[in-house]
């Protein structure tokens, strides 16, 4: 709870929202299909969207902020608590501090990837259904609720917690690896079967893999960075401290000694040590001499390996391995404590702190790093104009992250696809420092097709072919040129077009349908149906079976 109220503090304190990177909070989510991978795009955020959205139709969106990121951390503290519970509470805090308090945790924060780091904070749940599925392959129940949520969170949260469960859960016995892996697949189902089955989308490796790897914060090189649970891409956001190279080695030195820990005393450490090195090995291939083109070359063969192009994200893993090492370490320490060694007790407390006293900033939302945002007015007046059924452009069409003076000037994800009804469509291309990752959503490509028209009149016109009703022009963040339409709404840096009046004349002018709601196909739609339904029964059989049993 001390970590988690540390680390959250400024967030609970206070209304508003947290709005930073890839963390969109909207006071109330309104419900779309896509939100269950039915629009024809990448099922990026399938299902969490969906969840959300149906809880913010009970509790408003800040509530529902506050809440997930609190409980995800308190789930973390207790989950690591619970799989290192047979030793003394002063190993259980070394392993609960090094487990919330990492660069990892740090960087995903203000990267603005809650989902992630949700279903990382999740791991010692999977951990411990793994390990009690693979001591009683018949109690499936914990590993399969653990596995629904995880998947529940992101599409990489559902990888990782699978790869947890098959190498911690499998037994060496032929013919007994089935159950895990079953498992796994249909927890996965949710945004598996929509990604497997979307026809349209184009998804591009050109040099991602390269502008995705992990970095060297310091002199100390990527290697010693990411062996601290460090590195990611984004420069930007790094810690302070990560930038000194004796700060970065005193954080190897912390991963050494929980590795040496869990060499020393853990009864699987084969299996720890294969999770472990496996973690480190994917975030580092990008890095290696050829190992971004050897990834790209393989992506062109594979469209999927494009999920392994934030390579860095993949070392969440190597987190929950270091805190059930820190706690053996910490065990290790303190039986060597007899009469005359009362100094070793320094050891001990410093296993236990030296997270924070390694990484201070992560305190207190990243010392002011992250400060409460509300929306304008303007926002709920604008949704209340467009209509379920209805297509929206956001401009400017540059990248579909904003920096808005009301949110700190602060780079966040657009929210209007949140915050609107209907489909909303921005672009989705993503400007790194040498490269441009190309849209992957048809859509996308055909409203940027629609836009290089210049005219206002026919770029109107070529909108409403798509089956475009309204632009959205987001004033302040640059200029751009907007399309011909009679303007519904204009206030607080919002400018809502509607593109169905003619020139401002009073008639209505048709709207087309042409690419905006393509055909979903029936048989997608029941196979998309299917595995969430599966997914959900895989939940809620999982929590039955659990309630019963604790009876």
């Amino acid at each position: 709870m001390a970590v988690a109220v540390a680390i959250c503090g400024p967030l609970l304190l206070g209304s508003g929202f947290w709005l930073v990177g890839d963390m969109v909070f909207v006071p109330h989510q309104p419900w779309k299909a896509a939100w269950l991978g039915l629009d024809g795009a990448l099922p990026r955020a399938v299902p969490m969207d969906a969840l959300v959205s149906l809880v913010s139709l009970v509790l408003p969106g800040t509530l529902v902020q506050k809440l997930l990121l609190l409980g995800g951390f308190l789930a973390g503290g207790l989950g690591i608590a619970r799989l290192v519970g047979d030793q003394a509470w002063y190993a259980r805090a070394a392993a609960i501090t090094l487990f919330c308090w990492n660069p990892w945790v740090h960087e995903r924060l203000l990267i603005g990837q809650w989902a992630i780091l949700l279903g990382y904070l999740l791991l010692p749940w999977v951990a411990a259904g793994a390990i009690r599925l693979r001591k009683e392959p018949r109690d499936w129940s914990r590993a399969g609720l653990a596995l629904g949520l995880s998947a529940v969170c992101s599409p990489s949260s559902g990888v990782m917690a699978a790869v947890v469960v098959l190498v911690l859960g499998a037994r060496r016995t032929p013919g007994t690896w089935w159950r895990p892996a079953l498992l796994a697949v249909v927890a996965n189902l949710t945004w598996l079967v929509p990604a497997l089955t979307v026809e349209t989308v184009r998804v591009s490796t050109d040099g991602v893999f390269a502008g995705f790897a992990a970095r060297a914060e310091s002199g100390a090189g990527a290697v010693a960075s990411v062996l601290s649970m460090g590195g990611i891409w984004k420069t930007s956001i790094l810690p302070v401290e990560r930038a000194s190279t004796a700060l970065v080695l005193l954080s190897c030195l912390l991963s050494a000694a929980a590795l040496a820990g869990l060499w020393l005393a853990e009864p699987a450490r084969h299996r720890w040590l294969l999770l472990g090195g496996g973690s480190v090995l994917v975030a580092l291939v990008p890095t290696l001499p050829g190992g971004a083109a050897a990834l790209e070359a393989l992506g062109d063969a594979v469209p999927g390996i494009a999920l392994l192009r934030d390579s860095h994200r993949f070392l969440a893993p190597l987190g929950l391995v270091l805190a059930v090492g820190v706690a053996h370490a910490v065990t290790l320490v303190r039986a060597r404590i007899a009469p005359g060694t009362g100094a070793l007790w320094s050891a001990v407390a410093l296993l236990v702190v030296a997270p924070v006293l390694l990484l201070p900033s992560l305190a207190w939302g990243a010392l002011g790093e992250l400060d409460r945002s509300t929306y304008p007015d303007a926002w709920d007046e604008v949704a209340d104009r467009i209509g379920d059924d209805e297509a929206t452009v956001v401009l400017p069409w540059h990248g579909s992250y904003r920096s808005y003076d009301w949110n700190h000037d602060r780079a966040v994800l657009d929210p209007a696809p949140r915050y609107l009804p209907g489909t909303v469509l921005v672009d989705d291309r993503v400007f790194l420092d040498d490269i441009v990752v190309a849209a992957e959503d048809p859509r996308v490509r055909a409203v940027d097709d629609a836009l290089a028209a210049g005219d206002p009149g026919t770029v109107a016109q070529h909108l409403r072919d798509l089956g475009v009703r309204w632009v959205l022009v987001e004033q302040g963040v640059s200029d751009v040129p907007a399309p011909r339409g009679e303007v519904a709404y204009a206030g607080d840096g919002l400018e809502l077009l509607d593109l169905a009046v003619a020139d401002g004349a009073a008639g209505e002018v048709a709207v087309g349908t042409k690419v905006l709601w393509p055909d979903r196909g029936v048989l997608r739609s029941i196979l998309v149906t299917i595995a969430h339904l599966l997914a959900i029964v895989l939940i809620s059989s999982s929590t039955v079976w659990i309630l019963r049993a604790s009876k």
